[in-house]
């Protein structure tokens, strides 16, 4: 007997049911008949059932029963303590970020036990996830999207997609707008961290894996935060190791930019050959960084590109697969905005995956910073590079070639910094 209505998607109608033969709260899903007229659907939807019904327990609840009445299809599940996560943001609002992630792991290790067994959901929402009283969490209906929808609508990135969108959600209040990946810009209580692998989740390429989302996860909540508390002695000593470790960037940038020579009586000397030295060079703030494609859609994996200068090492940009390993084109690129005209003398690259080369423009305008590319580099691990002093509001870093990584033939730049003066 159908009791409350607890949700609807593009599937179905979930209900809250009683069992009248075994006296016991179940939960029914009655898909929407007019899905169920395709012919094929009813062998998808039996082999779907059987798979379910040999899923592990931890994180899934038991199939119970599958039918139809009246030509509307059914599944019959086990009924769960607890309430969806659309009914619990609606009482308390954004959760507690530590919470928040902890939830999404959750419910990504029940992805990952459906994966593994060859079951897609394809259509996670907030009424599929239900946190029960003891914090536990559970992965309702999957399985039946993939039935009902058919293998061509999506893949296991599809779930991970969607497991990133409700991440989004729970710290947020809402669900993310059409190309909008970042929590932080909606509530800035959300670390960096956390952020970062909202955007990913959010982006073309996303995470591989449930279990590398989950894991990723796991990882940015044991980031412990500041405390916020110091000690006399540690306050006392803060001034004279400010200074120390001051003089000790303005040197080494010093000799980085071939102001300042090894040698005189404290090691270090005035480097005399320069008869009026400019200003020390120190990271500019980044205001913006875009997918640059004039010779190709226009786009470039646009959800990453945040990545690339997020001062998270960890999370990367990656361009767009080119399959045959050859751009095809003049170059493709990222234009860091630099929020006003600055001077430009150097830059800072890091990649997992060395070898691509690149070369780097500045200017105002910025359609003509390909034709102002200067010299070509070859990417390493970590590669830091002066370049001829340029003054302009953008700095385009222009990438001519691709190279192999484990997903295709792609550019990988995970943090990308620039040097120069105000």
């Amino acid at each position: 007997m159908l009791v409350e209505e607890l949700g609807r998607s593009r599937v179905g109608i979930t209900w809250r049911a009683t069992d009248s033969v075994l006296e016991r709260p179940v939960v029914v899903k009655l898909v929407r008949p007019e899905l169920a007229e395709d012919p094929s659907f009813r062998p998808r939807f039996d082999e779907a059932a059987r798979a379910v019904a040999g899923l592990p327990r931890t994180g899934l609840p038991r199939l119970l029963d599958t039918g139809s009445q009246d030509g509307v299809p059914f599944v019959v599940c086990e009924h769960v303590d607890g309430e969806s996560l659309r009914t619990l943001l609606a009482r308390e609002g954004p959760l507690d970020s530590g919470r928040a992630a902890a939830v999404i792991a959750s419910t990504l290790d029940a992805l990952a036990d459906a994966h593994s067994a060859g079951v897609l959901h394809l259509d996670l929402n907030g009424d599929d996830v239900v946190v029960s009283p003891d914090g536990s969490v559970r992965v309702c209906d999957p399985g039946l999207a993939a039935a009902v929808l058919g293998d061509a609508t999506g893949d296991e990135r599809t779930d991970l997609r969607d497991a990133g969108t409700l991440l989004f959600e729970l710290l947020t209040g809402r669900a993310p707008s059409a190309g909008e990946t970042s929590a932080r810009a909606v509530r800035k209580e959300v670390p960096r961290a956390l952020d970062a692998l909202v955007v990913r989740a959010l982006s073309r390429d996303g995470f591989p894996t449930a279990e590398a989302f989950a894991s990723a996860l796991r990882g940015a909540k044991k980031a412990p935060p500041p405390t916020g508390r110091r000690s006399w002695f540690r306050t006392w000593l803060t001034v004279p190791l400010l200074v120390l470790v001051a003089t000790g960037a303005a040197v080494g940038v010093g000799l980085w930019m071939g102001r300042l020579e090894v040698g005189g009586p404290l090691g270090i000397r005035i480097d005399h050959g320069r008869t009026s030295p400019a200003p020390t060079a120190a990271a500019l703030r980044i205001a913006r960084v875009s997918s640059f494609d004039p010779d190709g859609d226009g786009v470039e994996n646009d959800g990453a590109v945040g990545s690339a200068a997020d001062g998270v090492p960890s999370t990367v940009w990656r361009s767009e697969n080119y399959f045959d390993g050859r751009l095809n084109k003049a170059g493709v690129g990222l234009l860091f905005d630099l929020g006003a005209r600055r001077t430009v003398t150097g830059f800072r690259l890091s990649t997992p995956s060395p070898g691509f080369h690149f070369a780097v423009a500045v200017g105002d305008d910025p359609a003509t910073l390909p034709r102002a590319v200067g010299p070509t580099f070859a990417a390493t691990g970590d590669l830091r590079e002066a370049i001829e002093s340029a003054m302009g509001r953008y700095v385009l870093l222009w990438f001519t070639t691709v190279v192999p990584t484990s997903d295709g033939n792609r550019v990988v730049v995970s943090e990308f910094r620039v040097f120069g003066t105000a």
